[in-house]
C-alpha cells in the first residue's frame, strides 16, 4: 500500500499566494484559492495531491481570464513544481 500525497494546507496556499499575486493581486490570490478550498470542501491542517489537483484546476481556469493559456499553463506548472518542493506533511 502507498503512502498518500499530503503537503500542509497553509503552505499550499502560500505557494499559490505568491504565485498568482503577480498576475492578480495579493487579495484576489488569497480570496481565489480560499474561496475555491470552500467549494471543494477543503478544509483542515493537510491537502492530500487529488485535492491540490482540484484546487490547482479551478485557479487555472480563472487566471486563464486575465493571463491567457500560455501564461496560465506557465503558472501552474510552477505551483505544482513548488507544491512538489515541500515535502509530505508528518
Amino acid at each position: 500500500m502507498t503512502k498518500p500525497f499530503l503537503r500542509n494546507t497553509g503552505e499550499v496556499l502560500e505557494v499559490i499566494h505568491a504565485s498568482l499575486s503577480p498576475y492578480v493581486g495579493r487579495l484576489m490570490a488569497s480570496t481565489a484559492a480560499r474561496a475555491h478550498c470552500r467549494t471543494l470542501g477543503i478544509e483542515g491542517e493537510q491537502i492530500d495531491g487529488g485535492q491540490i489537483e482540484q484546487l490547482v484546476e479551478k485557479l487555472g481556469l480563472g487566471l486563464v481570464i486575465f493571463v491567457g493559456k500560455e501564461k496560465t499553463d506557465a503558472v501552474i506548472a510552477s505551483i505544482r513544481r513548488a507544491v512538489d518542493a515541500l515535502g509530505d506533511t508528518p
